[in-house]
């Protein structure tokens, strides 16, 4: 008997799932809050490669102008100003995460749930896993972008030393847990660009019709314990109350713990911890333009059918770079990110 039917290959379904693999992929993220198409977002998304060729994309910066005023009669020829312009350049390549199921007939009469579903589901959040721990790793590096105006190491910008073991050393358990003034000095090192030459611009979130300018600041769960229950200047002045933003993503779920002066507080259990005299979180203080995600292709579904159907074989794949922003000044630094090294001993 002749029949017509879609198959679970016809390239409409395909094309659906790809659509919902992306949407639940992205949805996923821890990140996904900070990230956005400007260059006013922490984590800057480029889509630019998906439909134009290239295996490469470069980012560009431009400085503040230097000088070009005159006042009174005084000539503006010869007294023009300049502006610089940096670049970056993040490469993709392909990205694949796969899963095989065997003896799928048997496997799913066992089950009294969709085996293939579940299949498709843990690949998915596998995909969500390793972008989430990639944009971590790579905010957290220091090895490059390292200058002193964008590393604080405890409770005091003293603590510095070029060799970031040495530094590390100088952490205690005592004046180095993180504080709101630990926080405090972490902006100054954004705003102020003392040991480094510029600003880390904060992000403009929309609140409702209007844009506020906000840093961040990405915390391990035993510093952001330290601070809740240690610092009396956040205790008495009760700024673990969220700001008037309530329908904003950015300052909702369980991770976000509050605001001191215009940083949002979040914690995140996947920051970096690092073994010195004490053990020690890479926490991230944060502002635009910290890191970028460049996609070549967006997550694709695929999969391939064996042994008559007997053993399938599932993949996302996808074509993406990944970086933190270190634009190639004359000495380059860290774009969007101070990075915060606290005291973080376990309970």
């Amino acid at each position: 008997m002749a029949y017509v039917e879609i198959l679970h290959s016809n390239g409409l379904t395909v094309t659906q799932w790809d659509e919902d693999v992306f949407a639940e992929y992205i949805g996923m993220l821890w990140w996904k809050h900070l990230m956005g198409t400007s260059s006013s977002a922490v984590i800057q998304v480029k889509e630019n490669l998906v439909k134009a060729p290239g295996d490469s994309l470069t980012i560009g910066l431009r400085g503040l102008m230097q000088g070009g005023k005159v006042t009174g009669d005084a000539t503006g020829i010869g007294n023009e100003g300049t502006v610089a312009f940096y670049n970056q350049n993040i490469s993709i390549d392909n990205v694949r995460q796969l899963i095989r199921i065997v003896d799928v007939p048997m496997s799913q009469k066992r089950i009294n749930f969709d085996l293939l579903q579940q299949s498709r589901e843990a690949l998915t959040e596998k995909a969500q896993i390793d972008l989430d721990q990639q944009i971590t790793t790579d905010l957290s590096s220091t090895a490059s972008g390292r200058v002193q105006g964008r590393y604080l190491y405890g409770g005091a910008d003293s603590n510095w030393n070029a060799t970031h073991t040495t530094a590390l050393t100088n952490v205690n358990n005592t004046t180095g847990q993180l504080t709101s003034a630990a926080i405090d000095i972490a902006k100054r090192k954004a705003l102020i660009p003392v040991n480094a030459t510029a600003k880390v611009r904060p992000a403009r979130i929309k609140n409702g019709q209007d844009f506020e300018q906000w840093y961040f600041i990405v915390a391990h769960p035993y510093c952001i314990r330290d601070l809740i229950q240690n610092d009396a200047a956040w205790k008495n002045a009760q700024l673990n109350i969220p700001p008037r933003s309530e329908d904003n993503v950015i300052f909702t779920g369980n991770s976000f713990k509050g605001a001191w002066d215009g940083t949002a507080i979040y914690e995140y259990d996947q920051i970096n911890l690092v073994s010195s005299t004490i053990q020690v979180a890479a926490n991230l203080y944060l502002g635009a333009q910290a890191h970028a995600v460049v996609w070549g292709q967006r997550p694709k579904f695929g999969e391939e059918e064996l042994d008559v159907g007997h053993t399938l074989v599932y993949e996302i794949h996808e074509i993406r770079g990944s970086s933190k922003l270190v634009f190639n000044r004359p000495t380059p630094e860290d774009q969007g990110v101070v990075h915060v090294f606290s005291a973080a001993v376990a309970d």
